[in-house]
């Protein structure tokens, strides 16, 4: 008896200390318990190496909203994600033109950027320029899938692929613009010199905004640009969407870049940004008001759009996290997609004499990050 009342007397003991030590830590100003990251993956063993923000190029596109969730916007933040789950600050940069995106990229951060956005398509068009240029560069994850957020978008003369032959389409070339029309020529009933004829009627662009204005405008029959630019571009009188990634489902999938001496020094580091970008993919899914009002935020052709549009542009993407990453960079032994993908578009970048060579998909990725993940 006396044995059980003084048992009964330490665990109280022990819980009311326990409380005490609680409140008086809270009233101390100390700061509240670190939350479980919220996809359920396990933090990396040790504090990330870079003693900085993590900067990341973006260009306006809802499949990024995983990752700006994550951080709470686009400045480095305490309360982001990647700090709270992982000790990690990031600081995301909008860069809507292609070109200043690529030296942005070789400069590298703080001043211009760590990690950059691409698809795979784009990437079996730039590897090789990288490669030639002495810079070793791999995608090390994937981000999203487009699903419909890629599209064409024509005027009411344009009802089918084939009702392009004489028509001007502006777009930003080498993009996963050019690779969808390019895509879509080659599965249409065309001739090898009526798609040499629309070739010649391509009008480049630098960025998106201005292949939108030119079709707005009238100054061509059609664009190929990517949200939100498509439901800007609609404003047009009489147009309409001729195709899109949605009837494509497969074709276009966002990764992020960058250099191979960065992935090495900072291991800790681009596996915490993974993770991270994983955790922000769960809250957005929870969530999707918040990741459209923070990409009205942070972006000002979202903003434009308002928050309906917003919120309807985030139907347009898949945002993936482990799971497809496993099939894209074949985790679990199968063959990657990533693969097949990189050496499709690769080989149809060559033939239309816009690279001199087919850079082979090992040189172009580093899956030896989320093997980590996915091994624990």
């Amino acid at each position: 008896m006396q044995k059980n009342a003084l048992g009964i007397f330490v665990v109280v003991a022990v819980a009311l200390a326990g409380i005490f030590y609680f409140v008086s830590q809270k009233q101390a100003g100390q700061p509240a318990p670190t939350p479980t990251p919220t996809a359920g993956t396990q933090q990396p063993s040790n504090r990330v190496e870079l003693d900085r923000p993590l900067v990341v190029g973006l260009v306006s596109w809802p499949g990024y909203a995983g990752a700006i969730v994550a951080n709470n916007g686009f400045e480095p933040s305490v309360e982001s994600l990647f700090y709270k789950n992982y000790g990690l600050k990031v600081k995301l940069v909008l860069i809507e033109d292609i070109d200043a995106r690529g030296k942005a990229f070789v400069k590298g951060g703080p001043d211009g950027v760590d990690v950059v956005w691409s698809t795979v398509d784009f990437w079996a068009n730039e590897v090789p320029t990288y490669v030639k240029n002495g810079i070793d560069a791999k995608a090390f994850m994937q981000i999203d899938w487009s699903r419909g957020g890629d599209a064409i978008v024509a005027d009411k003369s344009i009802g089918k692929i084939e009702d392009l032959k004489g028509k001007k389409i502006s777009l930003v070339q080498y993009t996963p613009s050019h690779w969808l029309l390019e895509s879509l020529l080659n599965t249409s009933s065309l001739t090898a010199e009526e798609k040499e004829e629309i070739r010649k009627n391509l009008v480049f662009s630098q960025d998106t905004m201005t292949a939108r204005a030119a079709f707005i405008s009238g100054q061509v029959d059609a664009t190929v640009v990517w949200e939100p630019d498509v439901s800007a571009a609609l404003v047009r009188p009489g147009s309409n969407i001729l195709t899109s990634s949605k009837e494509n489902p497969n074709l276009i999938a966002d990764v992020m870049a960058a250099k191979a001496d960065f992935l090495k020094k900072y291991p800790k580091t681009v596996e915490a940004f993974t993770r991270g970008v994983f955790d922000g993919v769960a809250a957005a899914e929870q969530d999707p008001q918040r990741a459209a009002q923070l990409l009205m935020q942070n972006e000002p052709l979202f903003e434009e759009l308002g928050l309906e549009k917003t919120l309807q542009s985030l139907s347009w993407v898949k945002w993936t996290a482990l799971e497809d990453n496993i099939k894209m960079f074949g985790l679990d032994g199968s063959e990657p997609l990533f693969n097949t993908m990189f050496a499709t578009s690769a080989s149809l970048w060559k033939e239309l004499g816009l690279i001199d060579d087919v850079a082979d998909p090992s040189v172009a990725k580093d899956d030896s990050f989320l093997k980590s993940i996915y091994a624990q």
